[in-house]
């Protein structure tokens, strides 16, 4: 079964390079792999040796995800680096591989006509801010986000003020005083260079001017969220994102656990970076990392390509990935019409974003001018931090209590809040554009935790094909037991969970191990019951 999945891996992927030959080709040399738990590199190493065919020499770089086992190797780069890759599908320890790739930006030359910051004023950003300009949540915690791009220029005047600082660390003391693997990361880290130090470039630097330049200051532009803290980290191969994926993730986790002791509240993640013209099946270890931010609580803004293709036919990363804690964007005119030159996608791209002509910040000036999904997807990541900042204290509660869940209300608040928009009909799962502001007004809507009688509301879709979201109203906010039983009375999924402060109280589950038949979905919190039948085709 393993060499069947080998060689049908090698032929699938085989079949992409035939489909996709305008895709930048992989890094020669270079493999990402992700191992078993149980496996180290150095055992890697020696097991690729044995393998049958022609001698395989595999040299271990550098680990780029300690919690997940993911590594980088080096072999020779003269060799066919997908059928490398074939042949590393069949040892057992090998979860996950893929080649690594140089990431392209996502941005389009400048326009000149466009001298206001219309984009803006086209989410409601003028409303939102009569109710908060960010910064920190209900109960103080300072809101993060992490930025992933090219490089930046940390001492401009509108990024100084909102850089964020690790407090865990000692500046140019040559100590990992956090120990967390970075020597020195006081201002983020740069993952090209292995420092502290990130270059000088315009299109990080934009984009974190968008997200968050420092507003009411009677300097240059304003960001979407005035006093916000930027992790900046430079990364522009997909190794270096993974290892800037791990480093955020590690941040918001510490933060959960000490109860904001230590780490960074990280909320959201901005990448204008992407590889067009493939899917997320070919970069698994890449792909699988977007689960893991969102556990801790962390959603990611993306941005499709510069290109006006299908991504569904054609491919697109990070969009094509199905996790639930992606928001992938595609860019919007003045006009509010999808922009010509930008990718789609009915499953895979989920609202659309203004982008050309986006007035921003420039490396050594007040402002300057930025477009494509580049410019975009920081509309949706500074959003997604502004809701964070909604003076609603069971939002903040729920945000340490429940980070997943939490992420997930946000996400739904963003997409259910558009403004419809014909020329992203089809094209988008939301068929529209963003508007910060009615997304905030649903938002405050659930900010009222409202508890009666133990009551399973409702259940939908129902029937289902296996996924099923349940609405309930609870007594409070302890722990409760979802269970789910056949026509037996047998149990066949049991999870435990603490319902959010914030209305509706929903919980969705995937049942899709299940036969086609009707069940029984209930709650319990050991004293009361409420159930009601569910058929799954």
């Amino acid at each position: 079964m393993k060499l069947f999945t080998s060689l049908f891996v090698v032929f699938f992927i085989a079949l992409s390079s035939l489909f996709s030959r305008d895709a930048p080709g992989p890094i020669p040399g270079v493999i990402i792999l992700q191992l078993d738990t149980k496996s180290s590199p150095q055992d890697l190493v020696s097991n690729s040796k044995s393998l049958p065919g022609q001698a395989l020499e595999l040299a271990y770089s550098r680990t780029l995800s300690a919690p997940n086992n993911i590594h980088l190797f080096s072999c020779d780069p003269e060799l066919d680096l997908f059928e490398v890759i074939g042949r590393l599908t069949v040892l057992e320890s090998v979860k996950a591989v893929q080649a690594d790739y140089e990431l392209s930006p996502r941005n389009t030359p400048d326009d000149p006509y466009f001298t206001d910051q219309w984009t803006l004023n086209r989410i409601g950003i003028a409303k939102a801010w009569d109710i908060t300009t960010g910064g920190v949540t209900a109960r103080g915690d300072t809101i993060v986000v992490a930025i992933t791009d090219a490089g930046f220029n940390p001492r401009h005047g509108d990024i100084l003020p909102n850089l964020w600082f690790n407090k865990g660390e000692i500046p140019d003391d040559g100590i990992d005083n956090d120990a967390n693997g970075y020597i020195d990361d006081d201002r983020g880290w740069n993952f090209n260079l292995n420092n502290n130090v990130h270059p000088a470039d315009n299109h990080g630097h934009r984009v974190a001017g968008i997200i968050g330049a420092r507003g009411n200051n009677g300097f240059g532009t304003s960001g979407i969220n005035w006093e916000v803290k930027m992790m900046l980290l430079t990364s522009t191969r997909i190794s270096g994102l993974i290892e800037a994926y791990d480093y955020m993730i590690e941040q918001r986790r510490r933060y959960n656990e000490s109860d904001g002791a230590e780490g960074a509240f990280v909320v959201a993640t901005n990448l204008s970076l992407g590889l067009a013209r493939t899917f997320c099946v070919d970069q698994p270890v890449w792909g699988s990392m977007y689960d893991r931010l969102g556990e801790v609580g962390i959603l990611a803004g993306v941005a499709a390509a510069n290109e006006n293709f299908d991504v569904e036919e054609f491919g697109d990363m990070p969009p094509t990935c199905t996790s639930d804690y992606i928001l992938a964007v595609t860019n919007t005119t003045r006009r509010d019409e999808k922009y010509e030159a930008s990718a789609y996608g009915n499953t895979s791209v989920d609202l659309g974003a203004p982008g050309e002509g986006t007035v921003t910040i420039d490396l050594y000036d007040e402002r300057s001018l930025f477009g494509g999904n580049s410019a975009a997807a920081p509309h949706v990541t500074g959003s997604i931090a502004l809701l964070y900042s909604l003076p609603c204290e069971y939002l903040a509660e729920d945000a340490l209590r429940q980070p997943a869940e939490t992420a997930l209300a946000i996400r739904e608040a963003l997409l259910n809040g558009v403004d419809p928009l014909n020329s992203l009909q089809d094209k988008t799962v939301t068929g529209g554009r963003l508007n910060l502001f009615q997304s905030l007004q649903l938002l405050s809507q659930g900010c009222s935790a409202s508890i009666g009688d133990l009551d399973l509301i409702t259940l939908y879709p129902n029937p289902t094909q296996g996924e099923v979201t349940i609405e309930m109203q609870t007594p409070d906010f302890e722990t409760y037991e979802l269970i789910v039983t056949n026509a037996l009375g047998q149990v066949v999924y049991r999870e435990n969970f603490s319902p959010l402060q914030l209305d509706p109280k929903r919980k969705s589950i995937k049942l899709t191990q299940l036969g086609a038949g009707m069940y029984v979905v209930s709650v319990s919190n050991g004293r009361e019951i409420s159930s009601k039948k569910l058929l799954v085709h």
